[in-house]
């Protein structure tokens, strides 16, 4: 067997300034068993210097050549005819590669019998006084992928011509070489090599670094040399019709072929090329010539009506012909730049007039035209109906859809472990006629639409956050399910079916014990009243929530205490293995680093906090063994402020897998204060808490349980974590079972079942849907630093009725900058916090603001006010049931109306009523009058003796029990005997 694996190919001429970077890289592969072929194409520099520094230094391994100066084609077939590897790689000496990167293609192509593997690429721009590295996004590469490209045709369209990001098995090579004399010669080998590979591998991380500077490159001028292209790809076509692969590849090859002769006419447009009309010309007539002889038909090319660029289609109707091309680059040519863009809009948009002209006298629909036309002016926008309005209509209008499921995870912003997990679930054949729906961001589309991809996951649709689409599916799906909440104007109907697991066992302080955040739970405990299902992994979280969130009182739904769908990947076995294999960790110990996002880490401590942890990360560089491999999933606010590529056993974590499918693959976790660890036990595999800043952490943000609590090892310092990881397992049994018990291989698939099927299937359940403890609710509203709000909350405290539990009700803002004051209230005293916004229907609003802005009162008014109550109650308070409702603070008329229809006893108390404010403010004293005229449905109505004497209580007193206190403010003490 061939002791060298990979031979290098390195073509040198005049480089100097970058060969040193290059060099280091080559000569200091992972992979041993390398050699490295230097071409030296008479250099005029000191390049021949530095190459003979590395041959002496690694004379088995470096190997120099130097010929006269005959370009780069010559340089490259020199050093193929030298070469002796199982595989060649060749490297331009200006960029420079991976320092794993002949293993990994290596080890790809060895495995699955490749004789050529791709990969992807870094750019590497320099620009002064700042160093980017980018990766070049190559959508065509998927994972665990080896074919023909027979097989897969469209592949060559999106295919790199050039023939450093692959590795090629040097048999394929035997009669190839790199045509000499003319540039483009990159493509010919590169698109030559393709067709006639019989199996291709890929490998899809970017592996080779390949560097812009800031000058214009080849690829993007022009000169006389640019005519090249012409020969290269006639020496292409002949190839393909020598080895009758012409008709095979017929419409890629002359996508390509357009595809490059057309780039090189975008060349052209600049100011700065200016006054070389001729050369321009001699171009144009020169692939013209080629397009009329080789490939006439090209202008009906399937991939140049759907695969091209938006600039080349933008431009593609001048070059049609050659007289057209001539004539537009002429013009261009001639006039200032600024001049023919400003024509070129003008002529686009007279040309966009008369195509909408006359597809509106051809329209039979010209009201409807207009309409559509109208709803795309700005000014439209202006009345363009909000959100909550528009899915207030389809709430009202839309039939539920049954066999419809809508996925939302992290507001769109994620596909995360649970969601993940029951979308894959549904590729079995029970949901085979199911309808699924994926909420997300319209910029996540592509990066999830390749995830789901790579697991074979082509049944999913994406809806765009907040789209009408959205807001139709969330008003009309049969089935709901969100890993946080959905949002403040979402509905639940009562034929909806709806599965909130949330997104973690919680550790850090959650809802009303948050300090200085007490009000601002509303919108998600409200989404925990109005669901169906509250899925935990275990008893501890449904503890902490029914407490924090306070729904032992009054949620109505099931509890399903299951484990968490994600944590089905742990026990796929079959994965592990095949993960292990794509990404070349056989035989790596395999650590993952997956911190919480700290709460500090705003913007003025972003660079402290990067500069803490990249100090960490390279220490356990420099420490880790040679087979080990630390991945790392930093919070999104900082991951990007890394730089993974100055670290040889750091890694970033790999965005191409699911979470919870990689963390499969691993054999170790370093956490801190993160509930991935509670996940992560699930597998039994070591978990280490490296709790750098446990002091400052804890004394911000409260805890459930302490760590000491924990039977996990803990380290504060990174010497620690060191000595930690190489240490032999630790088992933590207390912690398993306290956490992980309830977890199981097969635990997606029963909350699946059971929430679209409808079936047993074995899940405990606790059934909360005959909760009838007696609930009173009391309005307020806002509990300021004054003496009677102080006195309100000691006498709530002292009120203790094990029969009866009291919430509090209040707009949430309201209460923002007192917050403090709820943490002042008892445990057994809840609140219910309401978001802004209501749910109204245009005629709704306007119902409403004639009622309450304008004093109009019509059987219209009163019929959608009605209309709108119910439907706020529904959306604020969802099955929730009181006895009494106290409305304490007055004068919010609609929940005078709301208040109406929540309990049989109803107590209204006019605790803000100003006698000289009624005398003097109109609008006041119309409100008032409002209220007392419409508190005919409530059991007993509270006043000030200061209102004893108005003319309005006394037509209240023949249809209520009207009290008059002489105390202001009353005590809520005789509240609550009247409520009894």
């Amino acid at each position: 067997m061939n002791e060298v694996k990979v031979s290098i190919i390195v073509p040198v001429y005049n480089v100097e300034k970058y060969l040193t970077v290059c060099m280091e890289s080559l000569v200091h592969q992972s992979l041993e068993d390398i050699e490295v072929i230097v071409v030296n194409d008479g250099s005029p520099d000191n390049s021949i210097k530095i190459l003979e520094k590395y041959e002496k230094k690694y004379p088995v391994k470096v190997r120099v050549f130097t010929t006269e100066n005959r370009g780069v084609s010559h340089a490259r077939n020199y050093g193929l005819d030298r070469a002796v590897g199982e595989y060649i790689m060749f490297v331009d000496s200006d960029d420079f590669i991976e320092l794993d990167m002949a293993e990994k293609l290596y080890t790809k192509a060895i495995t699955d019998n490749n004789d050529l593997v791709l990969c992807a690429r870094y750019n590497v721009y320099e620009v002064p006084g700042k160093e980017e590295l980018q990766k070049k996004e190559m959508k065509v590469f998927y994972m665990n992928q080896n074919y023909k490209m027979s097989e897969r045709k469209f592949e060559l369209v999106h295919a790199s011509p050039f023939p450093w990001d692959k590795l090629f098995k040097r048999e394929l090579l035997k009669d190839i070489r790199f045509p000499e004399g003319i540039r483009f010669e990159d493509l010919v080998l590169a698109f030559e090599v393709m067709a006639i590979a019989e199996s291709i591998g890929v490998v899809p991380e970017p592996l080779y670094n390949y560097r812009k500077t800031t000058q214009v490159g080849f690829l993007n001028s022009f000169s006389e040399a640019t005519k090249d292209i012409v020969k290269s790809f006639g020496l292409l076509f002949q190839f393909m019709k020598e080895h009758k692969l012409y008709d095979t590849f017929r419409e890629e090859l002359e996508y390509v072929c357009i595809r490059h002769f057309f780039y090189r006419y975008e060349s052209f447009y600049s100011d700065e090329k200016k006054g070389q009309l001729p050369l321009k010309i001699d171009i144009i007539n020169a692939t013209q010539d080629f397009l009329d002889r080789e490939i006439p038909e090209w202008p009906g090319n399937h991939y140049l009506k759907y695969t091209a660029s938006q600039s080349l289609k933008k431009h593609l109707k001048h070059y049609v012909d050659r007289k057209k091309a001539i004539r537009y680059v002429s013009l261009r040519d001639r006039l200032p730049g600024r001049l023919v863009r400003i024509l070129q809009k003008i002529k686009d948009k007279w040309h966009n007039l008369q195509k909408k002209w006359t597809k509106f006298k051809k329209s039979r629909k010209k009201i409807t035209f207009i309409k559509n036309k109208i709803k795309k002016l700005k000014i439209y926008k202006l009345f363009h109906l909000p959100a909550d309005m528009r899915y207030t209509k389809y709430f009202e209008k839309l039939p539920v859809r049954e066999k419809y499921i809508l996925f939302e995870s992290k507001h769109g912003e994620d596909l995360a472990g649970n969601i993940f997990n029951m979308i894959y679930e549904c590729k079995h054949g029970a949901y085979r006629d199911y309808c699924i729906n994926l909420v997300l961001k319209k910029e996540l589309f592509d990066t999830y639409e390749e995830l789901l991809y790579n697991y074979g996951i082509n049944y999913v649709k994406f809806i765009e956050l907040h789209s009408d689409e959205y807001l139709r599916a969330l008003a009309s799906a049969k089935y709901l399910i969100t890993d946080t909440s959905f949002p403040p104007y979402y509905i639940k109907r009562p034929e909806q079916v709806y599965l909130n697991t949330w997104h973690g066992t919680p550790l850090k302080a959650m809802g009303r014990i948050v300090q200085d955040r007490e009000y601002g739970l509303g919108n998600v405990q409200r989404n925990f009243y109005i669901a169906d299902y509250l899925l935990y992994q275990n008893e501890f979280s449904k503890n902490v929530f029914f407490e924090d969130y306070m729904l032992e009182e009054a949620y109505k739904g099931k509890v399903l205490l299951s484990g968490y769908p994600r944590n089905s990947s742990f026990y796929r076995t079959e994965r592990r293995e095949q993960i292990r294999k794509e990404c070349f960790l056989t035989d790596k110990q395999v650590i993952v680093y997956m911190p919480t996002w700290r709460g500090l880490l705003h913007k003025k401590q972003n660079k402290e906090q990067v500069s803490k942890i990249f100090g960490y990360l390279a220490y356990l560089d420099r420490k880790l063994k040679p087979n080990q491999i630390l991945y790392v999933k930093l919070h999104p606010f900082v991951k990007n402020e890394i730089n993974y590529r100055e670290l040889l056993h750091v890694r970033e974590f790999p965005g191409a897998y699911e979470s919870y499918d990689f963390l499969n693959a691993s054999d170790m976790l370093i956490t801190d204060y993160s509930s991935i660890m509670f996940d992560y036990a699930v597998s039994g595999k070591k978990i280490i808490l490296f709790t750098y800043d446990r002091e400052e952490y804890l004394g911000d943000r409260g805890i459930y349980i302490g760590l000491d609590e924990m039977d996990l090892p803990k380290v504060d310092t990174v010497k620690e974590l060191v000595k930690e990881i190489n240490k032999e397992e630790h088992e933590y049994p207390k912690f398993y079972e306290r956490f992980c018990s309830l977890d199981s291989a097969d635990c997606a698939k029963k909350v699946c079942d059971t929430m679209f099927l409808n079936q047993e299937s074995g899940l405990l359940t606790e059934d909360y849907s005959k909760n009838k403890r007696t609930n009173t609710l009391i309005n307020i509203k806002n509990l300021r630093d004054t003496r009677e709000n102080l006195q309100f909350i000691n006498d709530l405290n002292k009120h203790k009725d094990e029969n009866s539990h009291i919430y509090l009700n209040f707009k949430a803002g309201a209460l923002k900058k007192h917050s403090r004051n709820l943490s002042l209230l008892h445990k057994n005293i809840g609140y219910i916090p309401l978001s802004t916004g209501r749910n109204n229907t245009f005629l709704e609003y306007a119902a409403f603001a004639m009622t309450f802005r304008f004093g109009i009162e019509t059987k219209f008014t009163r019929r959608k006010l009605a209309s709108l109550v119910k439907r706020e109650n529904l959306k604020n308070y969802g099955n929730i049931s009181f006895d009494t409702v106290i409305n304490y603070s007055g004068m919010d008329l609609l929940l005078l109306h709301q208040f109406e229809l929540l309990a049989n006893r109803k107590i209204y108390y006019f605790s803000d009523f100003d006698e000289l404010k009624y005398q003097k403010n109109k609008k006041y004293r119309k409100n008032v009058e409002y209220a007392l005229k419409h508190l005919g449905n409530y059991t007993t109505v509270v006043i000030p003796s200061s209102m004893n004497k108005l003319k309005s209580v006394e037509e209240l007193r023949n249809k209520v029990n009207v009290i008059v206190s002489e105390e202001s403010p009353i005590h809520l003490e005789m509240l609550l005997k009247e409520a009894k």
